[in-house]
């Protein structure tokens, strides 16, 4: 069932042991790249509840509520906003704010990782020839690669849609990352 906030409808969906809440006038875009990670939501606590109190910073894009095999909350969060100024907005309104008798949120930057960095690759790929190497690899179709030329090798960046095809990502190309040169290697930040 819908949850509606000051005028905004949110949509809950139960994917993968999360509880995601997304404004529905957002629900077709990528997750924005800054997310908040909150900790100390009281277990009892649903959709009902975080949309408002988070809101308190700005208009929420997304709430993703990790949740245990009872269906009940794990008691944190990672939260984005609309508006990415938002977030330190909410590092400052929320943190340390009492929601229960006995709890506290807790607000930090997320450290979400979806991008990472093949280095030393041959001059030969093209960033084209290196995509496609990606998808056919880990099956991932949508990310965003960013080459960069550094001397007589290649540097490219790959950001991913959400930090589980970073996980899948980096699994699959660790162990077959000789074939894009002898001396390539992944850093992950």
């Amino acid at each position: 069932m819908p949850v509606t906030w000051m005028g905004n409808t949110y949509v809950i969906q139960h994917s993968n042991g999360q509880c995601i809440i997304a404004l529905k006038a957002r629900m077709s875009e990528a997750l924005p790249f800054n997310e908040l990670y909150v900790k100390g939501i009281p277990r009892n606590y649903g959709p009902e509840e975080l949309v408002p109190i988070f809101s308190n910073a700005g208009v929420v894009h997304t709430i993703r509520l990790l949740m245990d095999f009872g269906q009940h909350n794990r008691g944190f969060a990672y939260v984005s906003y609309v508006d990415p100024r938002h977030i330190d907005r909410a590092l400052v309104t929320l943190h340390g704010m009492q929601i229960s008798v006995t709890q506290r949120l807790e607000v930090s930057k997320s450290r979400n990782s979806r991008s990472l960095q093949l280095c030393n690759l041959q001059n030969h790929r093209t960033a084209a020839i290196i995509s496609q190497t990606i998808t056919h690899i880990t099956r991932i179709r949508e990310f965003r690669c960013k080459m960069i030329r550094i001397g007589e090798t290649n540097d490219v960046t790959i950001i991913f849609k959400s930090h589980h095809d970073y996980i899948h990502a980096y699994t699959k190309l660790n162990r077959v990352r000789h074939i894009f040169g002898p001396t390539c290697c992944i850093k992950t930040y």
